[in-house]
């Protein structure tokens, strides 16, 4: 019995009708395939995949980090920390993503408990990782709306749903810090 990691090849030592070439061959074809296998790729520089995620794409930014997207999240290493530290953005957690063409920066903007947040990588080109993202983003997009007191917004709804599960991601925005505080917008919200 042979036993070999997804993507790769093996070939036993001395399985008969196999040749010494024939092994040579399966040896460099299961390592090429290895190298082409994206998922075997990022884990082999350390990007914290989880065992569900498949691996949509790869990039590099301009400083030579490491971007990978997956059907869960996008993964870019953080080199101003200590060591080659990763960061990861659940597609749930993102509001919008944005393309600027003249500067080549793919910019993530999303909502958490402290505020808003932005997160911007600078790319050598315009990449897959753009239409990936804007598609990973829709694609947990459940309903948004915006809440209305009187003819004014006051805020704005948002649910998602996280990719791999069926857990809701609420997000509720209000338009002025006064809001919170205010018993008709609560209601409302």
């Amino acid at each position: 019995m042979v036993v070999a990691e997804a993507g790769q090849l093996a070939a036993p030592a001395a399985e008969p009708g196999f040749t010494p070439g024939v092994r040579a061959w399966l040896r460099t074809a299961g390592q090429w395939l290895a190298r082409r296998n994206r998922r075997s790729a990022a884990k082999a520089v350390g990007a914290p995949i989880g065992p569900a995620e498949r691996v949509l794409t790869s990039g590099h930014d301009l400083a030579g980090s490491l971007v990978v997207a997956t059907s869960a999240a996008v993964y870019f290493q953080d080199l101003g920390g200590p060591g080659r530290t990763w960061s990861r953005l659940g597609w749930e957690d993102v509001d919008v993503v944005r393309w600027h063409d003249r500067h080549r920066v793919l910019a993530f903007t999303g909502v958490h408990p402290g505020g808003m947040w932005r997160k911007e990588l600078v790319l050598a080109s315009r990449s897959a990782l753009v239409d990936v993202a804007r598609e990973r983003v829709a694609s947990t997009l459940l309903a948004s709306t915006s809440v209305r007191l009187g003819d004014q917004p006051c805020a704005r709804v948002t649910a998602r749903r996280q990719p791999g599960s069926g857990q809701v991601v609420w997000t509720v925005v209000l338009n002025g810090a006064a809001g919170i505080s205010n018993p008709a917008i609560r209601a409302m919200v």
